[in-house]
């Protein structure tokens, strides 16, 4: 696949930032956004009620493209995101971490990808930086200093890409976080069902790749198209080391493992609650297959207990 130069069609995309006390990396990350090759973009940035200092270096950020929102309680990362969906104009959206970083090319990428293909939410693959701005993990490149200004040149990502649908067992329909994608919008609409949005203060990003994998699929592109950062905040996730393989910490598969039941019993939790307002928006047969793939994710008898709770909600399908 090529990427057009020349897109015929230029939707505005939002890149929604969920910040709380990253000020150390947030204007870089910023940075990263507005040295785009694709432009019609906005920035929401929601400050999840940072401390005072972090709250000040956003006053740092001065450009027309940046909008800010305050809230005035740590509302967790779910609920921010969902603040910042409210004023979004964007037919797609980003969700971006404060200390990640986009290569130039990854807007362009993604939406190309999204033109040409339906899916709900587009993911690509990404290389690793520590808190010392060291590449930890890249394909073709030595670890090295990375100054951002340089990211075109020390990244050259290629125009030439693999887009991969994501297929899985029969059953297994929930995303592993992976820091970055693009969503369609109208696919968002799915959060407002959504119960318990507090219990996610982080991995927020695991309930909407998942939600949206489930209602309108999903797909990986093969290049390299952002910058995951390492450090003291996050180092119980994903550890890549010598020879790009992967090494989970036991914390963070303890974390995982609880994340995936809180989620699969919410979700189900959601279909059976709106039963008919979901059957009218994915209509009575995909309704019947997301419930079922939801369904065969848990245990028999969790699923025993919730189906004898809203035997009710399941009458006359």
């Amino acid at each position: 696949m090529i990427i057009d130069k020349n897109l015929i069609k230029e939707p505005k995309i939002t890149i929604i930032i969920t910040y709380y006390n990253l000020g150390k990396y947030i204007l870089d990350c910023v940075s990263s956004i507005l040295n785009q090759t694709y432009q019609n973009f906005e920035i929401i940035i929601v400050n999840d009620n940072s401390d005072e200092q972090n709250t000040k270096i956003l006053n740092e950020i001065k450009n027309d493209k940046t909008k800010i929102i305050n809230l005035n309680k740590n509302s967790g990362q779910l609920l921010a995101f969902e603040e910042g969906l409210k004023i979004s104009q964007g037919e797609f959206v980003c969700m971006i971490d404060a200390d990640d970083i986009l290569l130039p090319n990854y807007l362009k990428t993604l939406l190309y990808a999204h033109l040409n293909h339906n899916f709900a939410l587009i993911s690509c693959a990404f290389g690793e930086i520590n808190d010392k701005n060291e590449i930890t993990s890249y394909k073709t490149t030595e670890q090295k200093n990375l100054n951002y200004f340089d990211i075109e040149n020390l990244f050259k990502t290629s125009e030439n890409f693999k887009l991969i649908p994501v297929k899985e067992p029969f059953g297994l329909w929930s995303w592993n976080p992976s820091s970055s994608s693009m969503f369609r919008k109208s696919a968002l609409n799915i959060l407002k069902f959504y119960p318990n949005k507090e219990y996610w203060k982080t991995g927020a990003d695991k309930v909407i790749f998942s939600l949206l994998h489930l209602i309108g699929g999903s797909a990986n592109i093969t290049s390299v198209n952002y910058l995951y950062r390492h450090h003291d905040n996050n180092n119980s996730q994903t550890t890549l080391c010598t020879g790009n393989k992967k090494y989970l910490s036991e914390n963070y598969i303890k974390k995982l493992i609880a994340w995936n039941k809180k989620l699969r019993f919410d979700t189900l939790k959601m279909f059976l609650l709106n039963k008919k307002e979901l059957i009218e928006k994915y209509n009575k047969i995909n309704y019947f297959k997301m419930l079922t793939k939801v369904f065969f994710c848990l245990n028999i008898k969790i699923c025993a207990k919730i189906i004898k709770t809203f035997a009710h909600k399941l009458i006359n399908f």
